[in-house]
């Protein structure tokens, strides 16, 4: 995680720690496969190179896309999405316009977003494992339900 942070620091590229490793960093009990990272997708490319990744390459699919680029940076695998936007029933969403949650030095995917990007889509199965997802705590777990329901609101308002 710190050499692909590194990297993209020294390249100057904003970008965000998403998905099981994000949840991690929080200290959520979780086993992350891979590091999920998203940029914007003018830095897509720049993003790919600066972690020695092959050049990015347009995903799409049930409402969700991205230029994807998949390698591993100190041999731990990682998924860069660039430019991700989330379409469905719920507006659009896009994911960079998320604010960055600092935690340890590392910009964190808020907590709800993975919820706020279900309700979107109008996924039952992504929007059962992002509350699934959420911190036991009730407080926390308030706030991101509250974050996501705004954050998907603002999508449809679009």
């Amino acid at each position: 995680m710190r050499a692909a942070a590194l990297r993209l620091r020294a390249a100057g590229i904003p970008w965000r720690l998403a998905g099981s490793a994000a949840l991690l960093m929080r200290g959520l009990p979780v086993r992350p496969a891979d590091i999920d990272i998203e940029v914007a997708a003018a830095d897509a490319v720049a993003a790919a190179h600066a972690l020695g990744l092959p050049a990015p390459a347009r995903q799409a699919g049930g409402g969700w896309s991205s230029e994807r680029a998949v390698g591993q940076v100190a041999g731990v695998d990682i998924d860069l999405s660039g430019g991700l936007a989330v379409t469905g029933p719920g507006g659009t969403l896009h994911a960079m316009d998320a604010p960055a949650e600092e935690h340890g030095g590392i910009p964190l995917l808020p907590i709800g977003e993975p919820l706020a990007r279900a309700l979107v889509a109008g996924s039952v199965p992504r929007r059962a494992k992002a509350i699934a997802a959420l911190p036991d705590d009730p407080v926390l777990r308030s706030r991101a339900i509250a974050y996501a329901e705004s954050r998907a609101a603002a999508s449809a308002a679009r």
